[in-house]
């Protein structure tokens, strides 16, 4: 790893256990098991008995797969550019979400295929070939987003791109020795996950003999956005700020971070349970869903919905 890197990664400590008891009983008086939950994330995350709920960013990261390249040029009907445009001018349901939450949306083009067809707003990343680098952009967005007063409460991620449902497998699989395909029986193969991390499997996030290296999973399988998105979790994770992960594409992001930094996963909120690979990587990563629901998207529209129960969890720690 880089410089940059091994010193975002030597900044992370565990996410406070005390602090998430304290958050905890803070809100338990409400009578709400979700709001409960989420305090317990909040309060870890940040290291305080009343989380922080003041600045938040909700930043979606774009970026293309090879392996889901049409083979021709689509113009301004690429479906990245579509989506991405959606959230511009405010017609996506993200961008509804994040107006009602009060809160802004950063779009960040990490390596889309039609990049002249993106909207505006789209902050440009430089290419970025290797993992370093990659996870280098991610910290430095990270950093940026995080200045200002008062400091960055929580950070809600998104993902934008084709190609990321195959990468989100491919990570899966090869972060967790699960079969990724999700073509069996989802009780059955998250049961079978869930033994296998309770005897110890190698894989398990947390084990720091595992052989597996995260960052050449990242080069192997990731894509432009898997790497930026990882970046910003290990910055934000070095600077006590709660991540909110949105689907299958944030999921992989956090499983590299946390195969690179296992110290990190304390620093994740799962809004919902999620569709395809994603239940897989919250069971991996320990992670329990705030919301019993499966949302397949991805762009950002799960963690936005809980961005009103942060606020709650909030005023009632304040109290």
């Amino acid at each position: 790893m880089s410089a940059v890197v091994d010193h975002v990664v030597a900044s992370i400590g565990q996410a406070s256990a005390a602090h998430a008891a304290a958050a905890r009983s803070r809100v338990a008086g409400a009578g709400a098991p979700m709001l409960e939950r989420l305090a317990v994330r909040l309060g870890g995350a940040q290291h305080a008995p009343r989380p922080r709920a003041e600045r938040r960013v909700i930043c979606v990261v774009a970026g293309d797969h090879a392996a889901g390249d049409p083979g021709i040029a689509l113009g301004a009907d690429h479906p990245t550019a579509l989506a991405a445009r959606a959230i511009a001018d405010g017609s996506a349901a993200l961008a509804q979400l994040a107006r009602t939450a009060h809160t802004p949306i950063v779009l960040v083009d990490a390596g889309v295929r039609e990049p002249a067809h993106m909207p505006q707003i789209a902050v440009p990343l430089p290419p970025r070939d290797t993992p370093d680098a990659q996870l280098e952009a991610g910290i430095a967005l990270a950093i940026s987003l995080a200045e200002g007063d008062p400091p960055l409460a929580v950070l809600a991620l998104g993902a934008l791109g084709v190609g990321s449902e195959l990468a989100s497998a491919a990570i899966t699989g090869a972060l967790t020795g699960v079969a990724p395909t999700g073509l069996g029986d989802p009780e059955a193969e998250l049961a079978g996950f869930r033994a296998a991390a309770s005897r110890g499997s190698p894989a398990a996030v947390g084990h720091a003999a595992a052989p597996i290296d995260a960052l050449a999973v990242l080069a192997q399988y990731g894509g432009p956005e898997t790497g930026v998105l990882a970046g910003l979790i290990l910055a934000a994770a070095s600077m006590n700020v709660a991540v909110v992960l949105d689907g299958h594409a944030t999921g992989a992001a956090a499983l590299i971070a946390a195969g690179i930094a296992p110290a990190s996963a304390g620093y994740l909120v799962a809004p919902h349970r999620g569709t395809f690979t994603m239940p897989k990587m919250l069971a991996h990563l320990g992670l329990e869903p705030i919301f019993e629901i499966g949302l397949g998207h991805g762009e950002g529209a799960g963690g936005a919905l809980i961005l009103p129960l942060v606020d709650q969890v909030a005023s009632l720690a304040r109290e």
